[in-house]
């Protein structure tokens, strides 16, 4: 059963979290000023049991996979996907700008574009039949291609928590959206049957049930091969104690199934771009998290993701660059909220 996956999920150290706590609350500023950044910088530190990490390292996973290729709207066959990964594996991407800018290496996985990747250097090959899954039909894989592609993403997922702490996740693929929709409308039922059906998605009824008892079989009918693989990686980081970081509705999408087969999963998941789509604010609002960029930004690849990453890497530069009251000489706060929280001896 995929839900092992939990025990083996490690809960983040709580007493350093509150140490870092204890000190970003002691950093000259007003108490709590710095917001989000904070909380960042506060679950890094629970996270990697540090109270003052240092740095992270950082890396960006993308799975590319084509959905509903039957789809009478498919016309350019795979075309577009390919010229996206062709960048991507050149280098010439906007998020391999941004990558090679934060000193994130790019990995990326074809594991079921219609177009034949082989030819390209640096793409990891996992192909899964592309030819007639649907997610509207509830077909969107079979049982061995969606426990196959967990696999994978997990063994993907292992290797990435041997060298970084922090991956962020990016999708390739057209008519993706599909199983991001299909997978969201499968678990969280109610709150998104209006919306599905507005788009021709008719999940059975008692899915939403059926995912409390068996979210793997609702990400094989309702998923693809790109959502599934991205599950497996979350499941293998979390279980590494290392974080990830997501943004568009796939990469949410993968993020909620996770959290349904391993709930712990919630304390590794760090979200980042906001989009102009009702889909990932419904994902967002289940997940409990928070969007901070928003660039209305219509691109893929884990470019919202890789942007993300900068935050994480900017909460550990106010962790580690700025001082305390104390180490700085300047006056603890004698009113407010700041009384008795922040103290010269906190160094």
């Amino acid at each position: 059963m995929l839900t092992e996956w939990n025990e083996r999920i490690p809960q983040p150290d709580a007493e350093v979290a509150a140490a870092c706590r204890e000190y970003v609350d002691n950093l000259t500023k007003p108490l709590g000023s710095l917001a989000e950044m904070e909380v960042m910088a506060v679950r890094l530190a629970g996270i990697m049991g540090e109270k003052k990490p240092a740095g992270i390292r950082k890396a960006l996973f993308i799975a590319a996979a084509d959905v509903a290729t039957d789809d009478p709207a498919n016309v350019s066959h795979g075309a577009k996907s390919y010229e996206e990964l062709l960048l991507i594996a050149n280098g010439c991407a906007p998020v391999s700008a941004v990558a090679r800018d934060l000193g994130a290496p790019v990995f990326v996985a074809d594991v079921g574009l219609e177009r034949d990747t082989a030819e390209l250097a640096g793409v990891m090959l996992h192909k899964f039949p592309a030819d007639s899954g649907d997610p509207r039909k509830g077909t969107g894989m079979t049982a061995a291609s969606c426990a196959e592609a967990i696999a994978f993403g997990a063994a993907v997922g292992q290797q990435l928590a041997r060298e970084y702490d922090v991956v962020g996740l990016g999708q390739i693929g057209e008519r993706g959206a599909l199983a991001a929709l299909g997978v969201t409308a499968a678990f969280l039922g109610p709150e998104l049957a209006a919306r599905a059906a507005e788009l021709g998605l008719t999940p059975d009824g008692n899915d939403w049930k059926l995912a409390e008892r068996e979210p793997e079989t609702v990400l094989q009918r309702y998923g693809s091969p790109a959502v599934a693989t991205l599950v497996g990686v979350i499941l293998a980081l979390a279980a590494a104690g290392k974080a990830v970081v997501f943004d568009d509705t796939v990469t949410g999408a993968a993020v909620l199934a996770a959290t349904r087969i391993a709930p712990r999963v919630r304390e590794y998941v760090f979200s980042s771009a906001g989009y102009d789509d009702p889909l990932q604010r419904v994902q967002l609002h289940s997940l409990d998290c928070r969007a901070y960029l928003y660039y209305d930004f219509t691109l893929g690849q884990g470019l919202g993701s890789a942007l993300g990453l900068s935050l994480l890497d900017g909460s550990l530069v106010m962790l580690n660059e700025m001082k305390t009251f104390g180490a700085a000489g300047v006056t603890v706060a004698e009113d407010g909220p700041g009384k008795g929280v922040q103290r010269k001896e906190v160094t």
